[in-house]
């Protein structure tokens, strides 16, 4: 983004961060504690990625204003950085938390039940499709990158909250599909998650090049493009290599929470064995049978 197409929309950006900053995080925590009082656990790993993602949208909503020389307000550099920490990190980190079993397990009947429909839901079972994560998640990236809707956004704030919201929902429904702790009656198998991964990675790889290249679309009617600037060949850099951080992080839950759980299986069916093989020494020896008469 550069002083062509910035306008002070994310400004805007970064209060809304800010607030979602204390609010998912206080949101998880008020379940958790809900838990404890009725005496149930919860894994300190899955509070601890929920604390990160808050941690995550704060980073993104004090980005610029931490390091204005680095990250000039409105410089296509602050967005980048702003993306990556709060439409891919906290995303992942908060899929991480599981926190729809949180709500099922804290919420009011009522409301879990609501919630329960609609994870079981055939409108789940759509936006949870391979085909359709990975156009939301990826084709949402290219539209919003490598046409004037990137320059549009900045010129419309409307817009560009609604863009933005869109941005975070896809990133966080692609890493609860890909590899989410929540459990979800439709997601596709590890090989399927795997093949996701590295499509999507290889959008954004593209994007990122042509953005170095090409630089920004500009909007309608001002002609050329808007980037083009060091500022945003920095950037665009920074969406790459950055961007393979997260991606490499996603990877690294997808296989990390298959190898947990095929572990569990195994010692389960370890388990099970050694029970039978217990039981049967307790028993003894079957009786001899009989001399049969004539």
């Amino acid at each position: 983004m550069s002083a062509q197409v910035g306008t002070g929309v994310d400004a805007g950006v970064d209060a809304v961060l800010l607030v979602l900053a204390v609010l998912v995080p206080g949101a998880y925590l008020a379940g958790e504690q809900r838990l404890h009082r009725r005496g149930d656990r919860w894994p300190v790993r899955r509070t601890a990625a929920a604390l990160g993602a808050g941690a995550a949208l704060a980073a993104a909503g004090l980005a610029p204003a931490l390091a204005p020389g680095v990250l000039p307000a409105g410089g296509f550099r602050a967005h980048v950085v702003v993306h990556l920490l709060a439409t891919m990190l906290a995303p992942l980190l908060l899929a991480l938390a599981a926190p729809v079993t949180l709500a099922l397990r804290a919420l009011p009947l009522r409301a879990r039940r609501a919630l329960l429909g609609a994870v079981r839901g055939r409108w789940s079972r759509v936006v949870t499709w391979a085909p359709v994560v990975l156009a939301l998640e990826a084709g949402g990236l290219a539209a919003f990158y490598l046409t004037p809707l990137f320059a549009l956004a900045h010129e419309r704030p409307w817009l560009g909250a609604l863009v933005h919201a869109h941005t975070a929902a896809a990133a966080y429904l692609f890493s609860a599909v890909v590899a989410g702790a929540d459990p979800l009656p439709h997601r596709p198998g590890v090989a399927a998650r795997a093949v996701l991964l590295v499509v999507a990675a290889a959008v954004h790889d593209v994007v990122a090049k042509l953005l170095w290249a090409r630089g920004v679309p500009a909007a309608p009617g001002h002609g050329g493009h808007a980037g083009g600037t060091a500022d945003v060949r920095a950037g665009a850099e920074l969406l790459h290599y950055g961007g393979t951080l997260v991606e490499v992080a996603t990877a690294v839950a997808l296989f990390g929470g298959w190898y947990a759980r095929e572990g569990r299986r195994l010692r389960r069916e370890r388990e099970s064995v050694g029970a039978g093989l217990s039981a049967a020494r307790r028993a003894g020896p079957a009786p001899a049978a009989g001399p049969r008469g004539r």
